[in-house]
């Protein structure tokens, strides 16, 4: 199987290769419009690990390049930011600012699209932006499938070959063991087609 495809189709995926295997949970002109339509707004990509909130940030910042995104660690903090022009940012893993910085950033910053674990609801409420939320949760086969044959398909040495497919009750499979984790069956699957 290992030769039917350039690289192992489970592997990391580069930025410029994420809108050849995504599923979007949103759509652009649904985003364009909150942003447009909104002085105040936090758009919270929630759920826990695993689910897809940075695929879908790094994606929605590709189709909308005109605003920066900031991919924070631990040692980041909210100056680099707040010095940016841009009124509308995108920021992954906003955890990583502490609550007086994420209150600073949220006065400062017409529109904030960040990715978390937890809700940061008290921080909108507290300054007073209107806030839409996007869960990252759950998992079906249909979509579970076209994932997996997007990365196939990535992947695949040349237009003759046979895209290796899972059959339904593979996927309920791997549903039943990882849950909605992406991550987890991605993983799993990387490992097979070593």
């Amino acid at each position: 199987m290992k030769k039917n495809y350039h690289f192992n189709p489970f592997a990391g995926v580069l930025d410029q290769e994420i809108n050849h295997t995504i599923v979007p949970r949103f759509s652009i002109s649904e985003m364009v419009s909150y942003i447009a339509n909104n002085d105040s707004l936090a758009i919270e990509f929630i759920g826990k690990q695993g689910r897809g909130k940075t695929t879908h940030l790094i994606w929605l910042q590709q189709q909308l390049s005109k605003y920066p995104i900031f991919q924070l660690d631990k040692n980041s903090n909210v100056k680099e930011i707040l010095e940016h022009d841009a009124e509308v940012v995108l920021v992954d893993s906003i955890h990583h600012l502490s609550f007086k910085e994420r209150i600073q950033l949220f006065k400062t910053k017409r529109v904030v699209i960040y990715t978390t674990h937890y809700t940061r609801k008290l921080s909108c409420v507290l300054t007073q932006k209107k806030m839409k939320v996007i869960r990252f949760k759950g998992i079906d086969t249909k979509i579970l499938r076209k994932i997996i044959d997007n990365r196939l398909l990535l992947a695949q040495n040349g237009a003759q070959v046979q895209q290796a497919t899972f059959n339904e009750s593979e996927l309920k499979d791997m549903i039943k063991k990882y849950g909605d984790n992406y991550r987890g069956i991605i993983n799993k699957l990387y490992e097979n087609y070593q």
